[in-house]
Parts: structure tokens; C-alpha cells; sequence
């Protein structure tokens, strides 16, 4: 709109012979270079547009790719894991009450849930080693990160497993 007002400008003073620019009287080739110059701009703002418009296309495409990969990570992170204590000797299991999302499955609202577990004696504590060790965390890791589904078990002795009252 600026641009056609521009030129509308320009050509009416350039039939009167007036540089539009400093009201003073111009030879005919330099109105003529001015005209051009006007018109140039005016077909540079059409091409910044038509660029410009095509980047704006290309960043609602990009939103849009984005917007499904964050609905499909959500979806996982959604998904349910169910952790199990799990004796190796006598093959004992005791599976949390709670299904825990992966989102949610940290090592401190595990220990939470477990010790939501009823206990035979009436200490506050449990007592499982294999929380402290290594292998746990890259267990943890490894599910936080994985894609399907996915069960958490924790390995305990028959005296760890036999502190609780299931």
C-alpha cells in the first residue's frame, strides 16, 4: 500500500518536472532514473513477500510436524509401568499396588510407593539394597527411556522380602 502511494506521488510530480523528494525542478533523464528506482522497490517488496510468505509456510509446517512428535511423546511418557519385587531364590513376588506412568517413575516416588507396602514389623523403614546399587539406575534409565512397555523389577533377598506383610 505504502509502495503504490509511493509511486502515485512520484508520478504526479513528475509530470510537473518536481523531484519529489526535494521540490526542486528535474531534468527529464533524471525523472526517469527516479521513476525506475520507485519501481524497482516496489517489485523488491513483492519478492520479500512472496519470500517472507513462503517461510511462514514453512514454519507452520514445522510447528505442525513438531506438535504431533510432542503429542506421541506424551503418549509414552503416559504409559503405565508396573514394578514388582521380586525374590530370585524362591521366585516370591510382590507387585506394587499402584501403576506407576513413566513420567512419574523416579527413584523417589518408588521408594514412596513402597513404602506404602504393609510391613510386618512396625518400623517406618524397609531395608533393599539393590536400590543403592549400579545396576538399579541404568535399570531405571533404561525403562525412562525405552518406547513399549516395560515392567521394573527389583531383586531382593528372602529377608528383604520377607520384611513386608503381603
Amino acid at each position: 500500500m505504502a509502495t503504490a502511494i509511493l509511486k502515485l506521488r512520484a508520478l504526479l510530480l513528475f509530470r510537473e518536472g518536481i523531484n519529489p523528494f526535494s521540490k526542486k525542478m528535474m531534468s527529464f533523464n533524471s525523472l526517469v532514473t527516479l521513476f525506475n528506482s520507485v519501481f524497482h522497490f516496489g517489485f523488491i517488496a513483492d519478492v520479500l513477500s512472496v519470500i517472507g510468505t513462503v517461510f511462514a509456510g514453512f514454519g507452520w509446517w514445522q510447528a505442525k510436524i513438531n506438535s504431533k512428535q510432542m503429542t506421541k511423546e506424551k503418549e509414552r511418557m503416559s504409559s503405565p509401568i508396573e514394578v514388582i519385587l521380586e525374590d530370585k531364590n524362591s521366585k516370591r513376588k510382590i507387585a506394587l499396588p499402584v501403576l506407576l506412568r513413566r513420567y512419574e517413575l523416579t527413584r523417589s516416588e518408588l521408594l514412596g510407593c513402597i513404602g506404602m507396602i504393609p510391613r510386618k514389623d512396625s518400623s517406618k523403614f524397609f531395608v533393599l539394597k539393590y536400590l543403592s546399587s549400579s545396576s538399579f539406575f541404568k535399570e531405571l534409565n533404561r525403562i525412562q527411556a525405552a518406547d513399549q512397555e516395560e515392567k521394573l523389577i527389583i531383586y531382593c533377598t528372602p529377608e528383604e522380602i520377607a520384611q513386608f506383610d503381603v
